[in-house]
């Protein structure tokens, strides 16, 4: 059978006391009285049933038992520390703005826009962190969402970022080696299959290809990983051309193939009505348009 705690203030009153050796700067660090760290101590005192501190004229001391005590939890407020560290609130004047995304938009989109990001609002500071799980924006501590999917999420606000178009994309020495040839690049490498649909499938159907007579796929369900694939020379990529359009342009990717495809699915920007009311949201929601309509 479990051992029934101490009251937790109790053992936090106790925490601070034995840090501060002092009752009002233990009261103070905590945001309570003098009178009510004493109680809380001799509390605990009575629920463990030994004495913890002597209170003599120049101060507290802790007794032996006290001392163990102190060292026994320890560690303990040290973990607690260190767990909620990272869901500390912001001020709430806060000139950080937090976005949720996925790998992808992050890495192929915003990291490489960070610097004009800097430029336009130098007194801001954007934090975007990853995951593929759908926060919820009502209740955690996000701005602004980018998500990949269908929009229409309830409870938000969304628009897309992007048409929904995918590319076809390769290295350029892939291309090189088939000397152009869409066959011949087909035929050669194998195709990256990454989205929840078989885009390969619809994007053969808008080009003519059959694709029983070329080369499997390799499975990578995640953009950022197809288009490393495809940088590597190690398959042909299928991607949203919001993701890749940079790329191309500087020659790192080429377009074997000038059939693209219409899914529905694209990246939407998403918040909430009451988002728009801090500072910088729809400044930075107006830029990732901005930004957004230029890629193409």
């Amino acid at each position: 059978m479990t051992k029934p705690l101490p009251p937790l203030n109790a053992v936090r009153a106790f925490e601070a006391a034995s840090r501060h050796l002092n009752l009002s700067r233990a009261a103070e660090e905590l945001g309570v009285t003098q009178g009510a760290i004493s109680k809380q101590v001799i509390a605990l005192e009575d629920f463990i049933g030994v004495q913890l501190f002597l209170r003599e004229p120049g101060g507290l001391q802790l007794t032996h038992e006290g001392g163990n005590l102190k060292e026994a939890i320890a560690p303990a407020f040290s973990t607690l520390a260190e767990a909620f560290a990272r869901y500390s609130r912001r001020a709430p004047r806060s000139n950080s703005i937090r976005i949720s995304t996925v790998a992808s938009f992050a890495s192929q989109f915003l990291v490489p826009r960070l610097s004009r990001f800097k430029e336009r609002f130098p007194a801001c500071e954007l934090e975007f962190l990853t995951s593929i799980r759908l926060v919820d924006l009502a209740r955690e501590e996000f701005d602004i969402a980018v998500r990949y999917g269908p929009g229409g999420w309830e409870g938000v606000q969304s628009e897309p970022l992007s048409t929904g178009t995918l590319v076809p994309v390769c290295a350029p020495a892939v291309l090189e080696r088939a000397g152009g040839n869409l066959d011949r690049v087909l035929a050669d490498n194998r195709r990256i299959q990454s989205a929840a649909s078989n885009e390969w499938r619809h994007w053969a159907e808008a080009a003519g290809i059959d694709l029983a007579r070329v080369t499997p796929t390799y499975i990578m369900e995640e953009f950022t990983v197809a288009i490393s694939g495809a940088l590597a020379g190690e398959g042909l990529a299928l991607s949203p051309d919001i993701l890749v359009i940079d790329r191309i342009r500087r020659g790192e990717l080429v377009q074997f193939s000038p059939v693209t495809v219409r899914t529905g699915y694209c990246y939407h920007v998403v918040h909430t009505t009451a988002a728009l009311r801090r500072p910088f949201v729809p400044q930075v929601i107006a830029w990732l348009r901005e930004e957004a309509a230029v890629a193409p």
